[in-house]
């Protein structure tokens, strides 16, 4: 018996130690275990409004730049604030709240409460919060600081009771399509034809506004975010899911943001903007595929998708997650999503990051990056930029790189979510960063800087982001090479200029490059004063560097250009005199046609849901019930982690609109036009209000700088231009508002700051005030003042191009 007992002891010690042995040869040099995301651990914050819970924010697990985090404002009521905190399973030992200027310069007050409570009344001292401010909690949390951040603002004068309620029963009331409380009443049809439901606006009609016959019930929590609040408006964003009758399926899931921009006048309330987007869940375990292909349902038309070489992979996003099929193997995996089925964990609701498809390979392996804010997992609580890699065969996600970042979730999405490219073949990361091209040797863990100092002209890339051409030496005007890199293959090629020329780059029109060249000696300025480089001739090169069509005319010059869809706009100018005016544009075509595949996004329309979205498969869908997987995430013990200087954005603009960050933009004018556009605010780098919609009385005059007036009509009578005249007497944050319509500078003129516009060389107006109908001028070669409608105006300066300057209030 003993004996049996010994060799059953060497037997056991013998397998222990060939799975030790095997184990150690096949993870050696790639130390690793795989394991899912985990859930949230990070505290969230609230707080109480008017009887209502506001502005969740999200946990920072490190100090964030001030100047970006502007995600929300929060209304405090007689210098106190109601705070909620959720610790789940954390300990809270202390909880400082700090209050700084908006740029995050000052620091204007702070307290400290210990062994907080559940609730706690923050209290600030009198004055702090005689403008916005922005405040910072610091919570300790198990021995480490974790930050939340809001903008607080008093709200004694901003009507805010009534505007949330407002927001409450339209909401509900829009939802039971409840008849004659005002939901129809406050629409503003446009009078086309609305045949989709995944956006509506306040130029949609009632019914889709009222959800049709879809029957939504919201499904756990809203989520209210207060994204502006002054004495005119307040905006308030709901981000919540909403389950609806569905024709596939008994039910659909949707999540939903809805915005609203309400103004109360005198106790009459006005809804001046709604904005609503639904995207419909995808659920492998419900009907998706039809003999037809993925039936996406009610969803973003411009759905990102990937598909493999042979047509039976691909690759899609829907509702910020990234979904995998696989028509041979008959699997459709989840590759990536915040979301967790298994939980209703609010915190896994926060959707405040990006996902980007990269490429896919011949083998139908997938890359891609996730950028903005990490709701769970290793990176819990941080910001920045993750690059994976999908191996199909092991069926496994592999984390290639992390790049922190510091700045909030919505700009780093904007400024590094296209900037990022990871060849996988070559083991090479490329990162485009504050003006600088990085290069990274993952196997070797070396960093190379290629380029430095580019500004936003001086460099485009491809649609898929995998071609990449920046000027190599000198500046805007000056540089006389354009380097094309391939961030594929690695390769690259180099496009010059003659002598006492200059080279720019416009775009990609698929895999070929569109670039323009100017004589150095015609570059001048336009009415305003601004620097103009005015293209004699533009190329479109295709791979092998040859010039397969150009556009060059006697006559006119090429300013920019844009490209969509194959169609590259130029934007023309002519010279008159020394200055350089626009005229309407001129659209030039590739020679090169898109490859096309046996899957293709194609829309569809039924009766319930209207307008849908499908991959179409050419040769159709025989199995239609998929097997489901979920890969497992390959979890690394130390997993790279590169770290690049972060340079602050001067000249940066940004646009906020809808509740959410729209766009950030190098010209005060484009950021104006879009914030329009989206009933927003600009905002420049250092957190001041440059514009905002709707936010002036109806009406203004300035008064009491008659010195400052004259002076500037005199340097514009003298041939000063009118961009240096301005930045002599008004200020140095001098803004080229071109483009724009005397309606949107009258924000300026309701802020004190005359606006100059030129109606031709040498000869301007300056803006000084305006009421319902007509604005104010005064002719700066007369001197005299008179008054026009505001389509007068535009009328009289469109010879220009409109051309306005004035400065950031």
């Amino acid at each position: 018996m003993k004996k049996h007992l010994i060799n059953a002891g060497i037997l056991t010690a013998v397998f222990i130690a060939a799975v030790i042995l095997f184990s150690y040869l096949t993870n050696r040099g790639n130390n690793n275990m795989t394991a899912d995301l985990g859930g949230a651990t990070l505290p969230s914050v609230s707080f109480s409004c008017e009887g209502y819970e506001v502005n969740y924010l999200n946990g920072y697990k490190k100090e964030m730049d001030l100047s970006t985090m502007r995600d929300s404002i929060t209304p405090v009521s007689g210098n106190k604030l109601e705070m909620h905190i959720e610790s789940y399973e954390s300990r809270i030992q202390s909880a400082n709240c700090a209050v700084y200027t908006l740029d995050g310069k000052e620091k204007l007050g702070e307290n400290t409460y210990n062994d907080p409570e559940k609730t706690v009344t923050i209290e600030f001292e009198d004055g702090i919060l005689s403008e916005e401010r922005l405040m910072i909690l610091a919570l300790s949390v198990d021995d480490r600081e974790i930050y939340y951040y809001t903008r607080v603002a008093d709200s004694a004068d901003f009507s805010m009771s009534a505007c949330l309620e407002y927001v409450y029963n339209y909401h509900n009331n829009a939802m039971g399509k409840v008849e004659n409380v005002g939901v129809g009443a406050a629409l503003e049809p446009s009078g086309e034809a609305v045949t989709s439901f995944y956006h509506v606006n306040i130029n949609s009609d009632y019914d889709h506004v009222s959800w049709g016959g879809l029957e939504p019930a919201v499904e756990g929590t809203e989520r209210w975010k207060i994204v502006e609040a002054n004495e005119t408006y307040t905006s308030v964003l709901l981000e919540y899911e909403v389950r609806c009758k569905g024709e596939e399926n008994e039910t659909d899931l949707y999540t939903v943001d809805e915005f609203f921009r309400v103004r109360n006048v005198a106790g009459t309330m006005y809804l001046l903007n709604y904005d609503r987007t639904m995207d419909q869940i995808f659920n492998p375990e419900q009907t998706v595929l039809s003999e037809n292909g993925i039936l996406l349902g009610i969803t973003d038309p411009d759905v990102q998708y990937l598909v493999s070489n042979d047509g039976v992979r691909t690759a899609f996003i829907q509702a910020n997650e990234l979904w995998y099929y696989n028509q041979d193997s008959d699997e459709m995996s989840l590759l990536f999503s915040f979301m967790d089925s298994e939980s209703a964990d609010i915190r896994n609701l926060t959707d405040e990051h990006e996902i980007n498809l990269l490429s896919m390979d011949k083998s139908g392996n997938v890359t891609f990056a996730v950028c903005g804010y990490m709701n769970r997992g290793s990176h819990e609580g941080e910001v920045g930029t993750a690059v994976y890699f999908y191996d199909s065969e092991k069926n496994s996600i592999d984390e290639k790189a992390f790049i922190p970042s510091t700045k909030s979730a919505a700009v780093t999405a904007q400024e590094s979510g296209n900037m990022v490219y990871y060849s996988v073949a070559r083991e090479m990361l490329y990162v485009l960063t504050g003006g600088t091209l990085y290069e990274t040797d993952m196997e070797k863990k070396e960093t190379a800087t290629l380029v430095e100092n580019l500004t936003d002209r001086q460099y485009v890339t491809s649609e898929d982001g995998h071609l990449l051409a920046y000027q190599s030496n000198g500046t805007l005007e000056q540089a006389t090479e354009i380097v094309v890199k391939d961030l594929e293959s690695g390769k690259d090629r180099t496009v010059e200029c003659q002598e006492g020329e200059c080279i720019l780059p416009l775009g990609f029109v698929n895999e070929d490059f569109v670039c323009g060249k100017a004589r150095t000696s015609d570059i001048g300025q336009n009415v305003s004063g601004e620097t103009t480089i005015p293209m004699y001739k533009v190329e479109i090169r295709d791979s092998d560097n040859e010039v397969v069509k150009t556009y060059e005319s006697d006559s006119d010059f090429v300013s920019g250009a844009e490209i969509s869809d194959g169609m590259i706009n130029l934007e023309r100018v002519v010279k008159n005199g020394n200055i350089y005016t626009g005229i309407a544009s001129s659209q030039i075509t590739s020679n090169e046609e898109r490859k096309e595949s046996n899957i293709s996004l194609e829309s569809y329309v039924t009766e319930l849901k209207e307008t849908q979205m499908r991959l179409t498969f050419v040769d159709g869908i025989s199995d239609l019930e998929p097997k489901v997987l979920k890969p497992k995430q390959v979890l690394y013990e130390q997993p790279t982690e590169i770290e690049f200087e972060e340079k602050e954005s001067r000249d940066a603009y940004y646009v906020y609109g809808t509740g959410c960050l729209q766009g950030v933009y190098g010209s005060a004018n484009d950021a104006v036009l879009k914030a329009d556009e989206v009933s927003g605010v600009v905002i420049s780098a250092g957190q001041s209000y440059v514009w905002e919609r709707g936010n002036r009385s109806l009406n203004y005059l300035i008064t009491g700088k008659d010195d400052v007036i004259n002076t500037l009509r005199e340097l514009l009578n003298g041939g000063t231009g009118a961009m240096d005249a301005v930045r002599q007497t008004i200020g140095e944050n001098v803004l080229d508002l071109s483009g724009c319509t005397t309606e949107e500078m009258l924000y300026f003129v309701s802020r004190g700051i005359p606006v100059v516009g030129m109606t031709g060389e040498g000869s301007s107006v300056i803006l000084i005030g305006y009421d319902q109908t007509y604005v104010t001028y005064i002719d700066t070669a007369s001197g005299s003042r008179s008054a026009i409608s505001y389509e007068q105006m535009d009328a009289a300066l469109a010879g220009t191009g409109r051309a306005f300057v004035s400065c950031i209030p």
